[in-house]
């Protein structure tokens, strides 16, 4: 095993693959669930009135956008309403880090260096229930209600 630095906290671990700590990957999981519970009673509710609410921080937030556990969304329900960009075009997206043209060319680079085709990652499944989308420019809901 390795000695890696968070990706959240920043503290250095002894990495088991993960991305981040034990401690923050529990932390994430209990934020996560308290925004859940919270935005069940409150359909819809800004970034800080859920960050206030919940007492989840909006870092704690951002984050779980980023690794594509909540969604931004729009008035329009495109997505992309400015809290996120792509971080490597800067287009505005709707969750994780890189938008879809991004992801496919570094696909492409991927199957270009290995000299062939690479099974393409396994689709991911759709949203359950307890994913939650942002509407407007900072108003956080349950995905599907």
């Amino acid at each position: 095993m390795e000695i890696r630095l968070c990706d959240f906290c920043r503290m250095p671990y002894q990495s088991t693959g993960k991305k981040i700590c034990g401690d923050c990957f529990l932390k994430l999981d209990k934020d996560f669930i308290e925004i859940r519970e919270y935005l069940w009673e409150h359909d819809l509710a800004g970034i800080d009135e859920v960050s206030e609410a919940t007492g989840v921080s909006r870092k704690s937030i951002l984050y779980l956008l980023k690794e594509e556990r909540l969604i931004v969304g729009d008035e329009n329900g495109t997505g992309g309403c400015g809290i996120l960009t792509c971080e490597s075009c800067r287009k505005p997206i709707s969750t994780g880090r890189l938008c879809a043209g991004c992801k496919k060319e570094v696909l492409s680079a991927i199957q270009e260096s290995v000299g062939g085709v690479v099974n393409k990652p396994k689709r991911r499944p759709e949203p359950a229930e307890e994913e939650v989308s942002i509407k407007g420019v900072a108003k956080l809901q349950l995905k599907g209600r």
